[in-house]
């Protein structure tokens, strides 16, 4: 299938994408859990029944004490205790270093699968995370390691959870449309193992359970491409705040690391509020339900995605690149859709996508495109 013009005016060429070196399975995470010197039967039924029912075979992370003799930890204490928990600031030193390094490993892969290797052209940077801080941030640190030019735009878009790429998205779409030539690299870099903690509610043992690190890099563009090779057409874009639903999903700085808040109440107030959403957003593109072909659904956790599958009847092969991200890396915060579109690029599919995303607030963000190949 192809099409002759994109009057929405942004292109996605390509998305790369890095995972730290270490990585464990869940059923050895779940024994590292239940190991920790302190935790209580009652955390202990809790944290069984959460690792068995999470869908998730591997995470990655860039901590490498996990299965280590304590006496060789380098982010824990050497104690079975793992206290005291390292500081907030211990946490953000170590995600400063790892996300200078990922950020740039994802630029490579991405530069590689475009078969692209100087970055003379790029106009605008745009960075995303929430799960650490610094200035100079690593935008600063990727121009400078990527030689871009002096005049480069740099945008940071700062914790926003889950949903941030597609605000990124909708950044560089609004960029590409205002200014013609633009070519705008976006990357995403989220670190939440490194906000590890051990506290005695379930929030805490949820997100121990399914939290994970990666990072991505996206090339967006105002040209049409030239190359016979599948793109993403962005066609639009919109953003939704679910009533009611502030306090079910929240990320707070503490004082040893940041606090998520995460309800169990959130897929049903997900599906409670599908048809709202999916108005939204096709009513922005002038499309109707039927003219989805492809669904790219953040994958937060297996409820969600059977809430979404259940509310929209979808078949389960229709949400399975989103089942298959979650199995193999777990939730990277707002670089797991990324993951997931990567994915749909590399298939055979073609035609109509719908990509959604949900973080604190409850925001939910979503964006119509169109998957084509080009001449």
């Amino acid at each position: 299938m192809q099409e002759s013009n994109n009057k929405q005016g942004a292109y996605l060429l390509g998305i790369g994408t890095a995972v730290p070196d270490y990585s464990y399975s869940q059923d050895f995470a779940l024994e590292f859990n239940l190991g920790i010197e302190g935790t209580t039967e009652r955390q202990k039924k809790f944290m069984r029944r959460i690792y068995a029912g999470s869908a998730i075979e591997k995470r990655h992370s860039v901590i490498a004490d996990y299965g280590r003799d304590p006496a060789d930890y380098s982010f824990f204490p050497p104690a079975k205790s793992l206290k005291p928990e390292p500081t907030t600031e211990e946490r953000n030193d170590l995600f400063i270093r790892e996300a200078n390094r990922l950020s740039a490993v994802a630029v490579e892969d991405l530069f590689a699968r475009l078969g692209k290797k100087d970055t003379h052209d790029i106009t605008h940077l745009i960075t995303i995370s929430c799960t650490g801080f610094s200035a100079p941030g690593f935008d600063f640190h990727l121009a400078r390691e990527l030689e871009l030019p002096a005049a480069t735009r740099r945008y940071h878009i700062g914790f926003m959870g889950c949903y941030a790429a597609l605000t990124g998205m909708s950044l560089a779409h609004s960029i590409c449309k205002a200014e013609p030539g633009a070519r705008v690299l976006m990357v995403n870099v989220e670190l939440c193992s490194v906000h590890f903690q051990q506290r005695d509610d379930l929030d805490t043992m949820v997100a121990n359970a399914i939290f994970a690190d990666g990072a991505s890099a996206a090339l967006i563009v105002a040209d049409p491409p030239e190359a016979d090779t599948a793109v993403l057409a962005f066609d639009s874009f919109n953003s939704q705040i679910l009533p009611d639903s502030e306090e079910d999903m929240a990320w707070r700085v503490g004082n040893t690391g940041f606090k998520m808040k995460l309800s169990a109440y959130v897929p049903r107030i997900i599906n409670e509020n599908l048809d709202d959403i999916l108005k939204g957003i096709l009513e922005k593109s002038g499309r109707r339900h039927g003219d989805i072909d492809i669904w790219a659904v953040h994958p937060g956790g297996k409820a969600i995605l059977e809430k979404i599958e259940e509310a929209l009847q979808l078949d389960p092969e229709e949400l399975s690149v989103s089942y298959e991200v979650l199995r193999d890396y777990g939730n990277m915060s707002s670089v797991t859709i990324m993951f997931v579109l990567q994915k749909i690029l590399a298939d055979s599919r073609e035609g109509n996508v719908l990509a959604i995303a949900f973080g604190p607030g409850l925001t939910v963000e979503t964006g119509f495109m169109r998957k084509i190949s080009r001449p």
